[in-house]
């Protein structure tokens, strides 16, 4: 494990750590990670408090299950195997063991890449340690420790009354790593202005900085001030984002990320010119009316579970790619075929012919007139014997629906999905399968109760069995829908659900309510799209394929050559789990819709509070 790789498994550890360990409880004065790092942060990610977080996750459903008597010794069994897969084949490179993860910071951390004009990109760092100096003394020891192995050049400065630690290798000072500890508060960057930035911020002092020539910085000129004097808070983009994911928050979030992505990606492949020539592509698109992207999770607060907001900000008037997005009003309830054990349910309304149009003619500015026409005609349309226009896209009503479900029996790479769309002439799109299947020996006839569906086989997978085949991808006309899957077991189950012979989604009574509260929410808005999403689901497959008898044997085969697979199995045949109904009980469904707005497009999804067992 590299240098580098060593603060990402601490970050990480911080939110999964066991409850025993004893977290401090000394506030640190200072500013948070927005007011510390610059304006011209590009990408931002923040955890407010690693142990804020922790405490709150362990009181969710999905934290409580962890801890349920039935099922809590089967969870730290596999801790304590991953413990031992790390301290086997991984510590001797990272330089401490496992249990040295006790030591993660616990406080506030952040991670920003600045944009630094025509200079590289630069990264600051933040991990607020939370008042517990051993913690710190043992991090500044495991950096010490590895400099020394690895004989890199170490320099100590002053800063602010505090140590600066730059660090190199050799003489090459175009590659540096900069760190400083105040107020067992560690920041470190590869820039060392950077880290002077911030430690005036700190102070409450206005950075003192020098022009930066660059023509292409926009978002500095837009400041009328020099790059570098205001905070990321003070961004345009960075506050409008966090404006519109404040709705339906109690507090404020646990977690949130920004990233400037078209500016960030000019930056990152500054003179590469195949890269250039597709960015300068970027305004003709209308791809630069991409502001920004940014969200927010926050957890167990009074009325929610969880809480996330994703807010894509976009330019307005739109332009380019970003007129193709053109939602209509229609109803959110599952159709019919749509089975009770989804375990995702998603529905979108859209003018299908409008999207078609406009794309023609984004493709076309950028060819000639009738290209695009003209590659689908020989393409599609002469390729499968049918007028693809005509019968796909003129033939849609609107609505698409995507369904996410599991083979039966469960299996490992069990996870399949179902795209439908609705018709206006389903007899057109019934036709064109059977013109396509006569001509295509890799479509094959097939009938389920009384439907008639075709199963599409590759060359490469024909030698392979159907239930050793990872994917069994069919097409069906079910009434007014088309349906493609990647599964011939999920297109038999939303078959059955179509017919009333398996239980619907649609009158699921965890569904109504989901359903309930994003009408209410929304309070009549248009819905770009309505989501739904079943994590009992998902628990009940993987626990049905860790019961079984044939991952069992799997393992056993496996752990003949892997270490890794003999321990997990290890850890099942001496964890016996309970009933999958305790599991359930933690477990509740997630709810969601996405809207288009003035700001540009943005998702909220939750899931209740479940109050907790006495």
């Amino acid at each position: 494990m590299k240098p580098r790789q060593i603060l990402p498994v601490f970050l990480i550890a911080a939110i999964l750590l066991p409850t025993s360990l004893c977290w401090g409880q000394e506030e640190v004065e200072r500013p948070s990670a927005m007011r510390l790092f610059p304006y011209e942060t590009l990408a931002f990610a923040r955890v407010a408090h690693g142990r804020e977080l922790y405490e709150r996750f362990r009181s969710t459903g999905f934290g409580r299950l962890l801890d349920d008597p039935e099922v809590a010794p089967f969870i730290q069994d596999t801790w304590a195997f991953a413990g031992r897969q790390f301290d086997d084949n991984a510590a001797e490179d990272a330089g401490f063991i496992w249990e040295d993860l006790s030591h993660v910071p616990k406080g506030e951390i952040a991670i920003g890449v600045i944009d630094r004009g025509n200079a590289n990109m630069g990264v600051l760092l933040l991990a607020d340690f939370d008042g517990h100096q051993e913690d710190v003394d043992f991090f500044l020891q495991l950096l010490e420790d590895r400099w020394e192995r690895e004989a890199m050049t170490v320099e100590k400065t002053d800063l602010d009354g505090e140590t600066l630690t730059v660090v190199r290798r050799g003489d090459d000072r175009s590659s540096t790593f900069g760190y400083v500890v105040k107020q067992t508060c560690m920041v470190g960057s590869n820039d060392e202005t950077l880290l002077r930035h911030v430690f005036d911020r700190w102070a409450g002092r206005t950075p003192q900085v020098e022009p930066v020539e660059d023509a292409d910085d926009e978002d500095a000129a837009e400041t009328s001030e020099p790059s570098g004097t205001k905070t990321l808070a003070d961004n345009h983009n960075f506050q409008t984002i966090f404006r519109e994911c404040s709705t339906q928050l109690e507090e404020p979030p646990q977690i949130l990320f920004y990233v400037d992505p078209i500016t960030t990606l000019r930056r990152a492949f500054r003179g590469n010119f195949g890269a250039g020539v597709v960015l300068a592509t970027f305004p003709a698109l209308g791809l630069d009316g991409v502001l920004g992207v940014g969200g927010t999770a926050t957890f167990a607060t009074e009325e929610w579970d969880s809480l996330m907001h994703l807010h894509v900000l976009l330019d307005n008037p739109r332009s380019g790619v970003l007129t193709l997005l053109r939602f209509e009003k229609g109803d959110i309830t599952p159709p019919d075929y749509v089975p009770a054990n989804a375990y995702g349910y998603s529905t979108t309304h859209v003018d299908a012919p409008g999207i078609y149009e406009r794309l023609v003619q984004l493709v076309d500015q950028f060819r000639y007139d009738g290209a695009f026409e003209e590659s689908i005609e020989n393409n599609i349309s002469e390729e499968l014997g049918i007028d693809f226009r005509e019968v796909l896209i003129n033939n849609l009503a609107g609505q698409a629906t995507l369904v996410t479900g599991y083979d039966e029996p469960a299996r490992p790479l069990g996870e399949q999905r179902a795209l439908c769309a609705t018709l206006v002439d389903p007899e057109l799109a019934i036709k064109a399968l059977e013109t396509i299947a006569e001509d295509k020996d890799a479509l094959e006839e097939r009938e389920f109760g009384g439907v008639t569906y075709y199963l599409f086989t590759p060359r490469f997978a024909r030698d392979r069995a159907e239930e050793d085949r990872i994917f069994t991808p069919c097409y069906a006309v079910l009434d007014d829908t088309l349906i493609a899957t990647t599964s011939m077991s999920l297109l038999h189950q939303l078959i059955e659900a179509q017919q009333g012979t398996r239980p619907r989604l649609a009158d699921s009574i965890e569904f109504k309510v989901i359903q309930s509260r994003v009408e209410r929410l929304t309070r009549g808005r248009q819905l770009a799209m309505f989501y739904y999403e079943n994590a009992a689901e998902a628990i009940r497959h993987w626990y049905e394929v860790s019961q079984s008898d044939d991952t069992r044997d799997r393992l056993s085969s496996w752990a003949e050559n892997s270490d890794a697979a003999g321990g997990f199995l290890d850890v099942l045949e001496q964890n016996e789990l309970p009933p999958f109904e305790v599991l359930q009980k933690y477990l509740a469904p997630t709810g969601g819709y996405l809207l288009d707005t003035d700001t540009g497009l943005h998702f909220m999804a939750f899931d209740f509070r479940q109050a907790a067992e006495e």
